[in-house]
């Protein structure tokens, strides 16, 4: 079966249907010497929100006009929009990369620096508690204008265990991390990707395996010399194999990689090649670099670095690895801002980062970060990846692997007539053995910005009674467990959000496109479907 993808233009949600095996590139063999596990079909149809050509989530402050004055553009922020900066845990911190764009044809990433005052072209500060201070490449003035800017407010949270996005073969992207199954030092999980000598979860030679539930799933980019060695993506699907660049199938004409996935939080995926300048698709292309390097010093906790199991080499370890600004073209997310082949007007994108002087050889973070850009929910069977100790196989020994909280039914979005009652339902578990669990509905009425605990709302359904105003509403629900025992790793676990709209119809209608494509916010500009079938 492959993957393949409904597109619904109305709420831009796509679905991704697979059987999670790597059609039409074969897999090894499992059970091996490395890994006790068995591959097995994994019928999903998972659904998230596409952004493909776009940047995120738009975000405005109360007064969203700027000014220039030589090659400072201030933008005037309010007392709620002050709340952004300061306080316990503000919603934009030192080193958050924020896409501004300014409608006079600049869209560009700005790096805010707090109340640090800064002159350098591309970054931002605090100026006073009622300007931010815009640092622009061109000075002007008597300028102004209007603006939009997307920043990192819903990308703090931790990338989940299991599945993390869809390649175009139909096999799921995994998480970097080996999560803390396999006995690594207390307190530390394993890196997953890579050549790391003690670290050996049996991988076939395309670097894909199965976990304990018996999804195969791939964790670096290792899977693309498959692709490219044995060519079948290339006669699969007209995507790869209409155009090439100097016979390699996974780039366009002018070299920039194609599109090999979506990430579950919307944003597409692309092999290592890039434009050289972010805006410009004239500018030729190179290797884009991870900015994740190793820590000179242990992290506080870990062994010596050193060359055995006990004492593991630095980089083996997920705490061996730090962010450093600047270091490589990526953000901590392992993406950026840019045009692309199939996004001439830009779009946010993930890169998959290797070695740049020998591409055969992957860089960490891989794929995506240890944070996401966006909230990614894992689809429902997914499972965790709890990994095994190496020599022993994935997930085969010890206690068993950890609970994980999985949700079933996601809420749905509803449309009712002002004064009815929605009600909104979220299905959860717990795997391998289900448990109690705790819920707490949350709410949002500025279309996502922020959320707020709906007081009372603490069961698996909420219903409230629909008023005019309170078309856009968002609800989710955050889920706990289990009670009474130790949390699942990945508690708690946050429900999609599902929109109310209180308009006395339909709440209008939606379309399809059954094909990944650029010109329907989908995969290719072939008008192929996903698998090319």
């Amino acid at each position: 079966m492959a993957a393949t993808a409904s597109y619904n233009s109305g709420t831009k949600a796509l679905t991704v249907s697979s059987d999670c095996l790597p059609t039409p590139v074969g897999y090894g063999t499992f059970p091996n010497n490395d890994n006790p596990n068995t591959v097995q079909v994994h019928d999903w149809d998972h659904t998230f929100e596409y952004r493909g050509g776009t940047f995120g989530t738009t975000r405005q402050f109360e007064d969203n006009t700027w000014t220039q004055d030589g090659f400072i553009r201030s933008i005037n922020i309010s007392v709620n929009d002050l709340t952004n900066f300061t306080g316990g845990t503000p919603n934009i911190q030192p080193g958050d990369h924020i896409m501004f764009d300014f409608g006079d044809n600049i869209k560009k990433k700005f790096i805010f620096r707090g109340t640090v005052f800064t002159s350098i072209a591309g970054e931002f500060w605090l100026a006073t508690d009622s300007r931010i201070d815009i640092i622009m490449e061109d000075s002007g003035t008597g300028q102004n204008g209007t603006y939009t800017f997307y920043d990192q407010r819903n990308g703090r949270t931790d990338t989940p265990l299991g599945a993390i996005g869809m390649s175009a073969n139909g096999v799921p992207f995994f998480n970097p991390s080996a999560g803390t199954g396999g006995n690594p030092p207390s307190g530390f999980s394993w890196v997953a990707g890579g050549d790391a000598p003690f670290v050996n979860f049996g991988e076939d030679s395309c670097g894909g395996h199965p976990q304990e539930q018996g999804m195969y799933h791939y964790h670096d980019p290792d899977f693309l010399e498959c692709w490219k060695s044995n060519s079948t993506m290339a006669a699969y699907n007209d995507y790869y194999g209409s155009t090439q660049y100097n016979g390699n199938n996974i780039r366009h004409p002018d070299g920039h990689s194609k599109m090999i996935g979506i990430a579950f939080d919307g944003f597409p995926v692309y092999g290592p090649y890039a434009y050289d300048t972010p805006w410009n698709s004239l500018s030729g292309t190179r290797v884009m670099t991870s900015s994740y390097s190793v820590k000179a010093t242990e992290a506080p906790g870990r062994p010596d670095y050193g060359n055995d199991q006990d004492n593991p080499p630095a980089g083996t370890l997920m705490e061996d690895w730090e962010y450093v600004e600047a270091t490589g073209d990526l953000d901590s997310f392992n993406g950026r801002f840019c045009v692309t082949p199939e996004y001439a007007n830009g779009t946010y994108a993930y890169f998959v980062t290797v070695d740049p002087a020998n591409t055969d050889n992957v860089k960490f973070p891989f794929i995506m970060g240890p944070l996401t850009r966006e909230t990614i929910t894992p689809p429902a069977n997914n499972g965790s990846d709890p990994q095994g100790a190496p020599g022993s196989g994935e997930g085969d020994g010890g206690d068993g692997p950890a609970p994980t909280l999985q949700i079933g039914a996601q809420p749905q979005n509803v449309t009712v007539n002002g004064g009815e009652t929605a009600t909104f339902t979220v299905t959860s578990q717990i795997i391998p053995e289900n448990g109690p669990m705790a819920y707490q509905w949350y709410k949002s009425t500025d279309g996502g910005y922020a959320y707020a605990a709906v007081t009372g709302a603490t069961t698996n359904t909420i219903s409230v009674t629909a008023l005019q105003y309170m078309t856009g509403y968002r609800y989710r629900c955050r889920i706990t467990g289990p009670v009474g025992a130790p949390p699942a790793e990945n508690s708690p676990l946050d429900s999609n959000a599902a929109i109310l709209t209180v308009t006395g119809g339909d709440g209008g209608g939606s379309s399809t496109a059954n094909r990944f494509d650029s010109t329907a916010s989908g995969f290719d500009s072939t008008q192929q479907t996903f698998d090319g079938t």
